[in-house]
């Protein structure tokens, strides 16, 4: 009976695929191939998985007022169970004349950053369950409405609204924010409020982006429980984030990419000892791009935890062989103690040890 609802699902995505085809004016398929052998020290075991995706972009005509754009994504490694698990986006945008209007399956970017944002308290963007091999660390999406208001050529206030998993009018996530530009600075604040397990947060925001020479950013949030210990939880919830992106042209069409992230809890486990991802006090992000041409790039990328030493590295490589196609490489990691945020061999964790990735992307 599984097997036959996966089917139809598949079935139905085809169907509206196909016909989104003919009215998408620029349609784009992206598929990736990547096998990837893996090792986990802790049980001293190799495996091997065929890591797979195929992403269908459908945007729509280009109009004057309107526009939108449909997506679907599927994995080999992530089990389809209904329509929602493969419909990535789904969106229309809206311009009338004195506000914009967006409604559907999209992502909305609050704040700075690419893998730290402590601004973005519509998804979250604190925790480090991401792959590094990805070019998007952050892509979570989800349904929503949001109006944007222009309050002249760089400021506006926007608020949204975004279904509640629960169904209950209740628990429905709001979330508004003010955007503007001073002296070159672009200053952004915000307030979200939402349902979860253990009752409703409100979480207020604060955003900073600037140029000295290089670009930089800073962000700062709270998550502020209606009840329990509200100083204390609220405290132990104050994220910042911040980080710098620089690019260095090089001779010969060569270039380099520099970019250093960081997050810290100012309220959390400073003491020396085991440290989890909820609770770090510290974390680091540093990535390095070496464009050695316009087809030839080199990757190292990190995410280090300077209280207990450990880290989790990729190192990789991307060929642009043709127009639309190419080869990519990777090997990723861990480097820590058994108790540490990235250990090598950990009884706890079920994650690679190390793994190495060759394959390729077609995009037509």
């Amino acid at each position: 009976m599984v097997g036959k609802k996966k089917l139809s699902i598949f079935i139905l995505v085809v169907l509206i695929t196909l016909s989104s085809l003919i009215a998408a004016e620029n349609p784009t398929v992206t598929m990736n191939l990547l096998p990837t052998l893996t090792y986990k020290a802790h049980t001293d075991s190799w495996g091997a998985l065929f890591n797979g995706d195929l992403s269908v972009a459908l945007s729509s005509k280009q109009e004057e007022n309107t526009r939108g754009e449909v997506v679907l994504k599927a994995n080999t490694l992530i089990p389809i169970t209904k329509l929602d698990d493969v419909l990535y986006k789904a969106y229309f945008k809206a311009r009338f004349p004195s506000f914009r209007l967006t409604g559907g399956k999209t992502r909305l970017s609050w704040g700075d950053g690419m893998l730290f944002n402590a601004g973005d308290v519509l998804y979250g963007s604190n925790d480090i369950s991401v792959s590094l091999t990805q070019a998007e660390l952050r892509s979570t999406t989800d349904w929503l409405a949001s109006v944007n208001y222009p309050l002249g050529f760089f400021s506006f206030a926007e608020v949204v609204f975004m279904a509640p998993e629960t169904y209950k009018p209740r628990d429905t996530f709001f979330g508004a924010r003010f955007y503007t530009v001073i002296k070159e600075i672009k200053v952004e604040g915000g307030y979200a409020t939402m349902q979860k397990s253990g009752g409703r947060l409100h979480k207020p925001y604060f955003s900073l982006q600037g140029n000295l020479g290089f670009d930089w950013y800073l962000s700062s949030s709270l998550a502020i429980p209606e009840d329990g210990d509200i100083i204390k939880e609220s405290s132990e919830s104050w994220i910042i984030s911040g980080g710098f992106f620089h690019l260095v042209t090089l001779p010969a069409d060569m270039s380099l990419t520099l970019r250093l992230e960081l997050l810290t809890r100012p309220f959390g486990q400073w003491e020396t000892g085991p440290v989890s991802d909820s609770n770090a006090p510290l974390l680091l992000y540093p990535e390095l791009v070496f464009a050695y041409s316009p087809s030839l790039s080199f990757i190292l990328r990190s995410i280090i935890s300077p209280l207990d030493l450990s880290a989790m590295s990729i190192v990789g490589v991307n060929w642009n062989v043709f127009e639309a196609f190419n080869l990519a490489g990777s090997i990723s990691l861990a480097t820590g103690d058994d108790e540490d945020l990235f250990a090598w061999s950990s009884s706890k964790t079920d994650s690679s040890s190390f793994s190495a990735t060759i394959g390729s992307s077609w995009i037509f």
